[in-house]
């Protein structure tokens, strides 16, 4: 799980503070609150923006956005003196830390080659592997460019069009939206100034 936090436990130290005023209730508001300028965030765009490869495969122009799986997992957890926000999906700390992914098995990775491939791995199945194979037994012609760079395919009628391109390595720069940026300060600084006038 890739994470932010919030922590004021030094702060309920504090003899000035009065006691109870840190609660956990305070800070499920402030997770709430930090949830939704995440999901904001991402929805306004987080640079650096996306390579040309990428922009050409994905329905939105924007980073980080695709699925919406990403933005949608965001959530936190409140305790006593701090709250957490994160993600579980597995890609979510390469997205914030960024990061080189190499082929595990695979002597290349196959890298979608634009939106028409992306359809095609939602209708015959997620793995670059499994869309070959279903294609293959729809009729489709399958083959690797001269190159070594590329697997094209063409349909039972028409042109050849690139499916992958095959990369040694795709380097994903870090995209920081898990943050709490100059906004964020200025809202936790007003809630907690309305919650000590609560106390």
């Amino acid at each position: 799980m890739i994470q932010c936090k919030i922590d004021l436990s030094e702060l309920a130290k504090i003899q000035e503070i009065p006691k109870r005023i840190l609660t956990k209730e305070f800070f499920d508001e402030l997770g709430s609150y930090m949830v939704s300028s995440t999901q904001r965030k991402i929805k306004s765009g987080i640079s650096p923006e996306n390579a040309p490869l990428t922009r050409a495969w994905k329905k939105s122009g924007l980073t980080l956005m695709d699925t919406g799986r990403l933005m949608s997992s965001i959530s936190h957890k409140a305790e006593e003196t701090k709250v957490t926000v994160g993600t579980n999906v597995i890609y979510g700390r390469i997205q914030q830390l960024g990061g080189t992914i190499k082929p595990k098995k695979a002597t290349k990775l196959w890298v979608p080659a634009g939106w028409n491939t992306r359809k095609l791995m939602r209708k015959y199945g997620g793995s670059p592997s499994s869309v070959v194979k279903a294609m293959k037994q729809a009729g489709y012609k399958i083959w690797k460019a001269s190159s070594g760079k590329a697997m094209l395919y063409a349909e039972r009628k028409g042109k050849p069009q690139v499916l992958f391109v095959l990369k040694d390595e795709v380097t994903i720069p870090a995209r920081r939206y898990l943050n709490i940026d100059t906004i964020d300060l200025n809202v936790i600084k007003g809630k907690f100034e309305k919650w000590l006038k609560k106390k």
